[in-house]
């Protein structure tokens, strides 16, 4: 036999080896394999050179002999089969796709109050060292095999019986809501405030993972700061004169108190981490000592007048002129911490007899009527040119609801006279605030002249180098005021006469933009806007002197009895170029209309 006839003959025989060496298996699932995939190689040209030098190596006589063996008993063909495990890797890692599964961990879901349980799932993973081996071993048949692949269970590091029972232990913790009480108040952590307090961690171990289930900590602090800030007694700061720089006590201040919030904690955790037990928790306050004392009052950096509002009240009556030293007096020698919001109606408080005011004018629901503290809005104008030339935030600021011809002068400082720069206030409404961005204590030193007829307002604190520019202003919108009367009807009033409550004006619109600077760069470009809406004559009328379309009826010529101011009885008439201002949340907010306050104390 030739080579040529004995490798046709070998390749014959081992030809469905060759084509197909070996099915593997998965479940349902079957990979074939060539020979050059997984690396194995049958070395059929070898064997014949090795089976043909038989008789043809050596001398004439040991051939003979190897020749004549040969003839009597046939000769053994040496096949080898080599395996490359690299690429028989590289298939099974390439090619057997799907096998390789990761286990699923149990998982909690909570939704609100809503805990549920999602159930773990075991994984699988392939094996590749054991089956390598079992594929070289099934090779070595030189036949067809089917080899099943070598795989190993991965059980979830996280068992739904560890999860089930972090379910029941949170059901336990928020199944009751807990109360909390401060002095006569009481705050309630209800179920869903509870659940949104509870963490769930997971704990890795050597037999498995556990679950560490708790209230947020942080989230409790900061509960409890609010609870601390809704039910703690402010401490009132000490009264303190400029006095020429050497700061003065004038009127000591007084503690505060507040909840000892770390007790608190203690408390409070605890009865959340026993849920059977009583879930009310009373908490008791401490004292908070006054920020400012005499000890450290020359340290507050109180060292430079920051800035001066004025405002003049020539012509104002002498319910008005009450008024405006009520007010003064009460916002005199006031401190403004670092960061703290200023708010008039706060510092100033009850606007009544108990704190110095009179009855006097002011617009209350569109119509000027009597009402205690008429005319304080003097003051709030006053001290809102103060801090608008301090360059501080103003966060809130309404405007009059007419135009009063006494808020022009000074207005605009060195800029001149005009209308446009007012604020008015009213208890329970319109206020005027502004925030000490300044990083140091602001002093306020109120003053009112009644000779000169002019009032006052000086800020001190720490010069902050801020340059205030002031653009405009410029007014627009001119209307003129409405021809038409408005009757209101008045019980009080006599029938057939007439009681003139508001004096026709027009009404315009004044734009100007404060610039803030500081080391020479801008920090704030804010524009402010005023509105003064078009007034009538408004006249209070008896109920019985009214017809149906809300005008007087026929009858003889009414009495007018003697014009009741519209602002103040004591004052000069406005100017006539004239208006009423609509308000706006905070005159340097981006321009928009907001709804027109109820009432001011103009």
């Amino acid at each position: 036999m030739t080579p040529d006839e004995a490798r046709q003959t070998l390749e014959t025989e081992f030809s469905p080896f060759l084509a197909q060496p070996l099915t593997l298996t998965y479940g349902d699932r079957t990979w074939t394999p060539t020979v050059a995939e997984i690396g194995v190689q049958l070395e059929i040209d070898n064997a014949i050179q090795e089976a043909y030098a038989a008789g043809r190596q050596h001398n004439p006589l040991i051939n003979l002999s190897e020749v004549f063996v040969v003839w009597q008993h046939g000769i053994e063909l040496p096949l080898h089969l080599t395996v490359n495990q690299d690429v028989m890797q590289q298939y099974l890692t390439s090619h057997v796709n799907g096998v390789d599964q990761p286990a699923v961990d149990a998982e909690l879901e909570i939704d609100g109050t809503l805990v549920r349980v999602k159930p773990s799932a075991s994984g699988q993973q392939l094996l590749i060292d054991e089956t390598l081996q079992e594929i070289t071993a099934a090779v070595q048949d030189l036949s067809p095999q089917q080899v099943a692949l070598r795989t190993r269970e991965l059980q979830p590091r996280l068992s739904d019986t560890v999860v089930q029972a972090g379910q029941q232990q949170i059901a336990a913790l928020i199944a009751n809501p807990l109360m909390i009480k401060v002095g006569d108040q009481e705050f309630s952590w209800t179920i869903d405030d509870l659940a949104r307090l509870i963490r769930v961690n997971q704990v890795s171990g050597d037999q498995g993972d556990s679950l560490a289930v708790s209230f947020d900590a942080d989230q409790i602090r900061q509960k409890i700061t609010a609870i601390g800030d809704a039910s703690a007694v402010k401490g009132v700061y000490p009264r303190v004169d400029w006095n020429g720089g050497t700061l003065t006590i004038v009127k000591e201040g007084t503690s505060g108190e507040r909840i000892d919030e770390a007790r608190a904690f203690d408390l409070i955790s605890a009865a959340l981490e026993n849920p059977n037990g009583d879930r009310t928790v009373s908490l008791s306050f401490i004292t908070v000592p006054p920020p400012v004392t005499a000890d450290n009052l020359q340290s507050l950096g109180i060292t430079d007048l920051i800035s001066i509002g004025k405002s003049d009240f020539t012509g104002s009556a002498a319910y008005r002129v009450t008024n405006i030293k009520a007010g003064m007096a009460l916002l005199d020698n006031i401190l403004i911490a670092p960061g703290e919001e200023f708010s008039f109606n706060n510092t100033v408080g009850r606007i009544d007899a108990s704190n110095g005011f009179v009855e006097g004018y002011a617009i209350v629901q569109n119509r000027t009527q009597l009402e205690w503290g008429g005319g304080i809005c003097q003051d709030s104008t006053t001290i809102f040119r103060a801090a608008f030339w301090a360059g501080l935030p103003i966060t809130e600021r309404w405007g009059h609801s007419f135009y009063i011809s006494w808020y022009d002068k000074y207005a605009f400082g060195d800029n001149g006279n005009g209308p446009g720069m007012d604020a008015t206030i009213f208890t329970g409404g319109p206020d005027l605030k502004f925030l000490n961005d300044t990083g140091h204590w602001l002093l306020i030193q109120t003053s009112v002249d009644t000779s000169s007829r002019v009032a006052e307002v000086r800020l001190y604190g720490t010069d902050t180098g801020r340059e205030v520019l002031l653009e405009g202003p410029t007014i627009s919108n001119r209307v003129p005021a409405p021809s038409e009367p408005v009757y209101v009807a008045e019980p009080k009033i006599r029938q057939g006469t007439r009681h003139q409550s508001d004096k026709a004006r027009g009404g315009m619109q004044i734009d100007f933009t404060r610039i803030v600077k500081q080391n020479g760069q801008v920090i704030e470009s804010r524009g402010f806007v005023t509105k003064f809406r078009p007034w009538p004559d408004i006249f209070e009328v008896n109920p019985a002197d009214l017809g149906p379309d809300g005008k007087p009826l026929p009858t003889a010529t009414p009495t007018v009895e003697g014009q009741q101011p519209t602002t103040d009885p004591g004052q000069q008439q406005p100017t006539t170029d004239p208006g009423q201002q609509q308000p706006t949340t905070d005159p340097g907010q981006q321009p928009q209309e907001t709804p027109q306050p109820a009432a001011d104390a103009g």
